[in-house]
């Protein structure tokens, strides 16, 4: 699965965006990657964009892990996330939505699955001009 993820300064934005099969090794490198990102900053908003994802090879157990660790990193930080997940097709949507209910009612983590982007613009309250960049975007490319 070909990832790619954006620090957006200019927009308190981390964009990460997935396409092809989505794999449990490959979303964990990838948050690594950003975490460690001289620019990273975790009071940023994130993006987990799947628009260009096909199918999913994540197990059930691989989706609770990926949560708990999310869990895990929010507390040992004790910054709040809000967390956006986009994903128009019904696969990643009812996988979004089984991502937020292993979150639970977390203080830390404010999370919700849309299949729009105007819906995500609206709920990370971004400008137009990162509703564009966004919307014009291809995978593989900024």
């Amino acid at each position: 699965m070909p990832t790619e993820s954006l620090i957006l300064p200019e927009y308190r934005l981390i964009w990460q965006r997935y396409w092809g099969s989505l794999l449990r090794c490959e979303i964990f490198a990838t948050r690594d990657r950003v975490h460690n990102a001289p620019d990273y900053d975790p009071s940023f908003h994130v993006l987990q964009d799947f628009r260009g994802t096909e199918e999913t090879e994540l197990t059930h157990s691989e989706v609770i892990l990926l949560a708990e660790s999310m869990k895990a990193h929010r507390q040992e930080i004790g910054i709040p996330l809000r967390l956006a997940l986009l994903a128009p097709g019904d696969l990643g949507f009812g996988m979004g939505r089984m991502f937020m209910t292993l979150l639970g009612d977390n203080p830390l983590i404010h999370t919700a699955t849309f299949r729009t982007l105007d819906e995500v613009v609206a709920f990370l309250d971004l400008p137009e001009a990162a509703h564009r960049r966004i919307g014009q975007a291809t995978p593989g490319f900024s």
